[in-house]
């Protein structure tokens, strides 16, 4: 069983539209939230978000850079990619 969403997060569009950085809140999602594959679109930076019990927890992109940022084997699959989204977090939730 699974389930499959399509989102845009509205907050994240103009930090997307100046820098181009969808990775980064690709591997926010990556880092926090129990999903099975992200796919993400150059509109928006949409993406589509699938559930599914026996998860797979692979990203892949239409955006350049196109094609897998992480699938189970790769080198940056595992641990915390802070890195990548520190920035993005800086401006989207400034306090």
């Amino acid at each position: 069983m699974g389930a499959t969403a399509t989102v845009v997060v509205n907050s994240f569009i103009p930090y997307y539209e100046r820098t181009g950085d969808w990775p980064a809140l690709a591997w926010w999602i990556h880092d926090h939230l129990p999903y099975s594959s992200l796919y993400f679109f150059p509109k928006l930076a949409a993406f589509n978000i699938q559930w599914h019990e026996n998860p797979v927890r692979r990203i892949d992109s239409y955006v350049k850079p196109r094609g897998c940022l992480t699938k189970p084997g790769m080198d940056n699959h595992a641990g915390d990619h802070g890195e990548f989204y520190r920035g993005m977090l800086g401006e989207l939730w400034v306090v």
